[in-house]
This record gives C-alpha cells, sequence and structure tokens, in this order.
C-alpha cells in the first residue's frame, strides 16, 4: 500500500502520511486503508455511500488504485468480504457524525487523559504495554494514544451486521424486507405529521392534506426516518421501554413516544395491505393436502387471542378488561387464517370480559362470509345458528354430556379438528413473536392496541406459509 493512502470520505482527515494524527474509533482494533473494490455493483455502492458527506462529483473508476476508505466507516472496523450486509462503509460519513460535541464532564475527561498520556509517555516499554491493554480500542498501529470519548453514536440499521439479527432485533425475515417495508412507507412518512398530544397535534394541523404538503409540520427530526422507522419495529419486536429506546437512539423518551405513536397509526394503515381476504377459488387452489381429504369447503380458521395489561385505576374498565379464563386484565382480539396459515381477518380489540361469540356477531366477521363456507373454530364459538343465517356451517370438535364417555367418532373427528386447527395457534405464536404482545401492556399504549395488532398480523404475513 502506497505511503500516501488518505481516506476519501468526505469529513475525515486520516492520512498515513501522518501517523500522529490517525483517529481510530472504539470499534476498531487494527486501522487500515481499504482499496477501492474492483466489483462494479459493490462500487457504485460505496459511492453512494462516500457521497452523503461530499457535496462535489465524486465517482471513481472500479478497483480504483489511489482512493481509500479507512476502518473507521466499517461497521465491524474492517471490509467483511464473506459478509455482503456490512461490507461497505457506512459509520461517521457525515458532518453531523463528526460534529457531536461532547457533553463538559466528558470534556474534563478527555482533557485528563490527554494530560496522562503525555506524563506517562516516557515510561519504560512494560508500563506502556500495561496501558495498551487497558485501552487497546484506543491506540493506533504507531503506539499514539486518541481517546475518543465520543465513539457512542445513535443506533443505525447498518449495526445489526449480521441477517439473523435482523429478525430478532425486527422481527422482519430479513435485511432487503426491510429496505422494501421502508421504501413503501418513505413517501408518505416524509409528509407526516408527529403525535404532540390532542391538543397540539389538532392546533398544528395543516388545513391541506400533509401529505400534499411542501414541508411536513413540526420541528426538525433528530433521527432519520430510517431510524424512526427501526426504532419502530424494535419497540414492537423487544417490547421496550421508551427510556430504553432513548438511550439506544440518543434522544428524548417524549421523542420516542412521539416516534412510535406516530409511525404505528401510519404502519396501520399503509400496511393492512398484507392481511388480504381471499375468495373462495384462491383458497381452494392453494389448499393444502391435508385440508382437501376431510376439510375441502373450509374457507377459515377462527380463533382469539388475549395479550395482558396493567391494572387500570377505573373501576368500569377494569370490569370490561378482567379475564375470567386468564384471570388476569387483558384485551382481546379475533382473527381468521386461511389453510395455509396467513392472517386474513383482523377484527378491533375487546375487553377480557367479552365473549368469543359477542366478538363474531360484534366485530363484522359475519358480514364478509359467503354462502356454503364453512368456518372451524374452537367450542366455544357458539355461533352456529348465526352462520346459517349466511348460508354457511361451522366446524367444530364435538362435545360430549357431563360424566358421559365420549364415542369413538367423536374422537376421531375431534382428533381430524384438532390436526389442522394447530395452524391457528401456530399463526398466533407468529403474532406475539413481537414481544410487546407477549409482555403486559402498558395501560398508555391500551389506546393503540388495535394498530398494534394489524401491524404485528401484518408484518407475520411476510413469513412463509405454515402449511403447505
Amino acid at each position: 500500500m502506497p505511503n500516501h493512502a488518505r481516506c476519501c470520505v468526505g469529513f475525515c482527515d486520516n492520512d498515513k502520511r501522518f501517523p500522529d494524527l490517525l483517529v481510530v474509533k472504539s470499534h476498531v482494533r487494527d486501522l487500515k486503508f481499504h482499496r477501492w473494490p474492483k466489483d462494479p455493483k459493490l462500487a457504485d455502492l460505496w459511492t453512494r455511500q462516500v457521497l452523503r458527506g461530499r457535496s462535489d462529483n465524486f465517482k471513481p473508476e472500479p478497483g480504483s488504485e489511489g482512493t481509500f476508505v479507512c476502518s473507521n466507516h466499517f461497521p465491524e472496523g474492517k471490509r467483511t468480504p464473506k459478509n455482503p450486509s456490512t461490507d461497505y462503509p457506512s459509520l461517521f460519513l457525515t458532518l453531523s457524525d463528526f460534529l457531536q460535541k461532547p457533553s463538559p464532564k466528558k470534556r474534563k475527561v478527555r482533557d485528563y487523559l490527554s494530560r496522562e498520556s503525555e506524563t506517562e509517555s516516557d515510561d519504560s516499554e512494560e508500563s506502556a504495554a500495561e496501558t495498551s491493554c487497558e485501552a487497546k480500542d484506543d491506540y493506533d498501529q504507531t503506539g499514539s494514544a486518541h481517546f475518543d470519548l465520543d465513539f457512542r453514536v445513535s443506533m443505525r440499521f447498518e449495526q445489526i451486521s449480521v441477517e439473523s439479527d435482523v429478525r430478532t432485533f425486527t422481527g422482519l425475515p430479513s435485511s432487503n424486507c426491510f429496505k422494501c417495508i421502508f421504501e413503501y412507507l418513505k413517501p408518505k412518512a416524509q409528509y407526516m405529521q408527529y403525535w404532540r398530544g390532542p391538543k397540539q397535534t389538532a392546533r398544528e394541523a395543516p388545513k391541506t392534506n400533509p401529505f400534499f404538503s411542501k414541508s411536513r409540520p413540526g420541528p426538525t427530526r433528530k433521527l432519520t426516518l430510517e431510524q424512526e422507522f427501526l426504532l419502530t419495529l424494535m419497540k414492537l419486536k423487544l417490547g421496550l421501554i421508551h427510556e430504553d429506546l432513548a438511550f439506544r437512539f440518543m434522544i428524548s423518551a417524549t421523542t420516542v413516544s412521539s416516534v412510535f405513536i406516530t409511525w404505528i397509526k401510519l404502519m396501520s394503515k399503509e400496511l393492512s395491505v398484507l392481511i388480504i381476504w381471499p375468495s373462495k377459488y384462491q383458497v381452494k387452489n392453494s389448499l393444502p393436502s391435508c385440508f382437501k381429504k376431510l376439510y375441502p369447503k373450509v374457507r377459515c380458521i377462527i380463533d382469539c387471542f388475549e395479550c395482558f395489561t396493567e391494572t387500570p385505576s377505573g373501576l368500569s374498565i377494569a370490569a370490561s378488561l378482567w379475564s375470567e379464563y386468564k384471570h388476569h386484565y387483558t384485551c382481546k382480539v379475533l382473527i381468521a387464517i386461511t389453510p395455509t396459515g396467513a392472517i386474513s381477518y383482523v377484527s378491533r380489540s375487546y375487553g377480557g370480559r367479552a365473549s368469543d361469540a359477542f366478538i363474531v356477531r360484534d366485530c363484522g366477521f359475519l358480514d364478509i362470509i359467503e354462502p356454503y363456507d364453512e368456518v372451524m373454530a374452537d367450542r366455544g364459538f357458539k355461533i352456529r345458528e348465526d352462520l346459517m343465517m349466511s348460508m354457511a356451517t361451522l366446524c367444530i370438535p364435538p362435545s360430549c354430556a357431563a360424566s358421559m364417555q365420549m364415542l369413538p367418532s367423536d374422537v376421531r373427528k375431534t382428533s381430524n379438528i384438532a390436526n389442522v386447527r394447530i395452524y391457528v395457534e401456530q399463526a398466533i405464536g407468529r403474532v406475539k413473536f413481537f414481544h410487546i404482545l407477549k409482555n403486559e401492556l402498558s395501560l398508555t399504549l391500551v389506546p393503540l392496541v388495535d394498530d398494534i395488532v394489524r401491524v404485528c398480523c401484518s408484518l407475520s404475513n411476510l413469513l412463509p406459509p405454515l402449511c403447505e
């Protein structure tokens, strides 16, 4: 590598000719200058990333000999050819990344460490080695110390470098899925009005449609749209409290609440297209083999699931949310799935006190049932007469009278229904893979339950079919 290697990122001054001035970020162990890639597609990706911090017409040729990027700008502190999702510069590319001013307390610590490094420069090699063990991330190749106390940056999607971690942190199956959904939401998100309380939001609401206004109302945001989308997904998937997300994204808890409420409303409206009620023809053509023999007319499988809530202070609300089955305060939602396992219908939420039959009659599910449909459900759904009004049939496990043994034919029928009804339980498990529904819901989130459940159901439909 030539001695004149210099990082081409706009606001990075690392130059190999001046080893004493090299700045090594905390996530870098061995600072190197990486040549421009020869692959045209990868080179084009590198160019787009570097141009974020430059205002010129920077466009080097693939494999350019004199163009380098230092290790500070790679998520893992080096190139990762075996992991293409992180093999491009994505950190410290813009001016805002470099101009984060430390607090007065951090400046004092930095000045103290600088003085200590100057006094210890004349010590023996053994003491220098011990010091390097304590702060090896803050030393460059020359042995000069650069204490970068402003290493903490707001969390970005690029920092999720391992593909398997995408599902762990966001609930989405892949990074490509994350980018596709974000690009779908971005045109609307650019002009949406952020929630700032009922009175102030109504006061600041534009007279015209905000989606067609020239600028988004409200103050300048501290996060990019992609970061806000990531924050919302992490809230859904991990069930984190606002203070935790505020620490990760370096914003206030109030801003986290505003971002989450705004994005969950947008996602609920825009991603509802993923919940589709298929036609009879579509259901029949995709009917799995386990249904074809015994239940060829099944249109959907229905069930209710409950998510726990905190104990409400109002007695009337507490009475409506109390579930005798769960012995807890819950919100209850009816969902229907196709025989392949895709969620095809989601009702609004009800209190845990509501019965399964009442929810079916009240939510509007019976309005979409067509003649000669067959609905599969559990024993608790006493809706046979209601379905008969639509000339549809109900398929539920048979029940036996008290103190009487079930007939062998009823046992076989119960087993057959249970073997195919298990898919609705697996579909509910996919929805509760988002921990915000698996954990106890805060009372401040209860008004958003309908939107949260709809978004989680929509995202779970992105996964492969449960039964083929």
